[in-house]
């Protein structure tokens, strides 16, 4: 099991390696316009190859445990992750604990900064989602000593602590459920892949399956969009009238998925005789969508909250644990949307 650093950066080092008093870091910290050009550059300078954050906590009183948590996660706009975020608080709310929750909207250089801003405030734990991350990020967690959990994907990442699934596994399921099921040429429907680590994951296992069989998957990345439901809608008749042949399609959500469930009933598309539509998340709805219900993947989001907020909270209260790695797992739905498998 990986093992977190125990060794915290502090203002001494910072003024050692900068070459200045403790005083000068602090005073710089405190007012940078009192400390001279070059002596600032130097501290500047030490603080970011040390990845130093300043503990304004600490500043002011010693002793006693911080009742601060945090959370920060790619976007507040996905349902099942705002429903996942409402049970953690929940949860570590009752144990005298307070939540703050930041979204970056898949800015990894915004993360670093709110990482950096809530580390000021020394809290117990954090939690991030994802194992997409700055090297200056991680180092600047590493070497702040505060337990980090990561949440939503277990595969590929520094930290000791993580729950959530694995992205890679779940690409392939997808594709060999399709594959047999019936379909021949898969196409894999996603947005913003560049920024989600977790879609580029996801498509990593889908290919691999896809290799086996010596076929290749297509791929596509619908433009971000404040209307998303539209812009799937569209980009999906442009898929069907440049590449024919594709009869299996794995959408990175149920929303986009959804979306174009209902453009193939406008197009008079049959589902899934002619096209079969696999969905990820397992939305309420999803289950009850008419006339056709749409197949997903269930990802196990109350388990990743519950098992989430019972981590950070012991990491909270046991600074020798060291977290474990829980894989949740998942569970293809088979619903109306995509054929039965021979």
């Amino acid at each position: 099991m990986r093992q977190r650093s125990r060794q915290i950066v502090k203002l001494d080092d910072v003024a050692h390696q900068a070459g200045v008093s403790p005083s000068t870091v602090s005073l710089y910290i405190r007012q940078p316009d009192r400390v001279s050009e070059k002596t600032g550059k130097k501290i500047q300078a030490a603080i970011d190859n040390l990845g130093y954050v300043h503990n304004k906590i600490a500043s002011q009183f010693t002793g006693g445990r911080s009742c601060n948590m945090a959370v920060v996660l790619p976007s507040l706009a996905n349902v099942t992750f705002s429903y996942v975020i409402q049970k953690i608080e929940s949860t570590v709310s009752e144990q005298g604990f307070q939540l703050s929750i930041a979204s970056h909207d898949h800015s990894l250089d915004k993360e670093e900064e709110q990482i950096r801003a809530i580390l000021q405030w020394s809290p117990a734990v954090i939690a991030i989602a994802g194992a997409d991350h700055k090297a200056s990020t991680l180092k600047m967690l590493k070497n702040s000593g505060v337990p980090v959990v990561q949440m939503w994907q277990v595969d590929g990442s520094a930290f000791s602590a993580q729950v959530g699934n694995n992205q890679e596994q779940i690409g392939y399921s997808a594709a060999r459920y399709l594959l047999d099921t019936g379909c021949s040429l898969l196409a894999y429907f996603t947005t913003r892949f560049d920024d989600d680590i977790r879609a580029r994951t996801r498509y990593n296992g889908f290919c691999r399956a896809l290799e086996e069989k010596g076929e290749k998957p297509l791929l596509v990345d619908i433009p971000q969009t404040p209307n998303i439901w539209q812009a799937s809608r569209e980009i999906l008749m442009q898929t069907l009238v440049k590449e024919r042949g594709v009869d299996g399609i794995f959408c990175t959500s149920d929303a986009i998925a959804t979306a174009l469930l209902m453009e193939t009933q406008a197009r008079g598309i049959k589902v899934p005789e002619q096209l079969s539509i696999l969905g990820f998340g397992d939305f309420p709805s999803s289950a009850w969508l008419a006339p056709v219900t749409l197949s997903s993947i269930k990802w196990n989001a109350d388990e990743i909250a519950d098992r989430t907020a019972e981590m950070m909270l012991r990491m909270a209260q046991d600074k020798t644990w060291q977290g474990e790695i829980v894989d949740v797992g998942f569970e293809i739905m088979p619903r109306g949307s995509t054929r039965l498998p021979f």
